[in-house]
């Protein structure tokens, strides 16, 4: 588990990033902050006064993925059981696609950051 934490706090500080959550009919994108670990709770983002933040049931982690589809930007999926995606941190002006935000530099650094890894294991 320690791995994916890293993997995560990493992709936190990379900064510019949205964390999303997909439920149902539903989309949330909560601006990425600083990664902490409680016993049983992960918090993305910063959770001072009227900021946005995600908790994420560590028992329910158990791998990360990184995927960049064409046009869409840059992603590090945390995975449940089941393969299904729990969250995503998007990598904000990664996507290509979008040429007026694009930050070619950024999305190779990401790449050489986590794409090498594929899906880690908690």
């Amino acid at each position: 588990m320690s791995e994916v934490v890293t993997a995560l706090a990493d992709a936190l500080a990379f900064g510019d990033t949205l964390v999303i959550v997909r439920a149902g009919a539903a989309i949330a994108e909560v601006a990425g902050g600083p990664l902490r670990r409680g016993e049983e709770w992960l918090t993305l983002g910063d959770e001072g006064a009227g900021a946005s933040h995600v908790h994420l049931r560590i028992a329910d982690v158990q791998a990360i993925r990184y995927r960049q589809a064409e046009g869409r930007s840059a992603a590090l999926d945390v995975l449940d059981a089941n393969g299904a995606v729990i969250v995503s941190i998007a990598f904000r002006r990664t996507n290509p696609a979008r040429a007026e935000t694009f930050d070619a530099e950024r999305l190779a650094a990401i790449g050489a950051r986590f794409g090498r890894r594929g899906e880690v294991p908690a």
